[in-house]
């Protein structure tokens, strides 16, 4: 006599499809190009960043939003698990620190920002990355 478990062949099909939609989506660092020129002046406190104009044309007709960050840089990563540089940007922890969000431009982006003291002491570097209109990186400078 055979026994059926009730459900099971369904539970089995959610699990693979949570396997499936977990793996999609997820964005290496080193498939985002590198088309944003980024400046920074820490004496000044000031940012300034615009797009690349010798990459290819109107590459950057999908960025909705800029979002700079900032990030530790690979000295203040040592022995630091909890900062460490991953690939995926979803597992990655180097740039915890969110400093600004807006609009995609093309060029005259500038501000003004200050370290707040509540940021544990490192070494930093900043990123800025590019979003498209689903909120996916698809473009950094540092």
């Amino acid at each position: 006599m055979e026994m059926e478990l009730p459900g099971f062949s369904f539970i089995v099909f959610l699990l693979l499809s949570c396997f499936a939609t977990s793996s999609q989506g997820a964005i290496s660092f080193s498939s985002l190009q590198r088309t944003l020129i980024f400046t920074t002046s820490p004496s000044q406190g000031q940012v300034t960043w615009s797009y690349n104009t010798t990459c290819q044309q109107a590459t950057d007709s999908s960025y909705q939003t800029i979002k700079v960050k900032l990030c530790y840089a690979p000295i203040s990563q040592v022995d630091r698990v909890w900062r460490k540089t991953v690939d995926s940007l979803e597992k990655g922890k180097t740039c915890q620190f969110k400093i600004l969000a807006k609009p995609y431009s093309p060029s005259n982006n500038c501000f003004t920002w200050t370290i707040e003291r509540d940021i544990p002491t490192a070494t930093y570097f900043v990123r800025a990355y590019a979003y498209n209109s689903v909120d996916k990186e698809v473009a950094f400078g540092q």
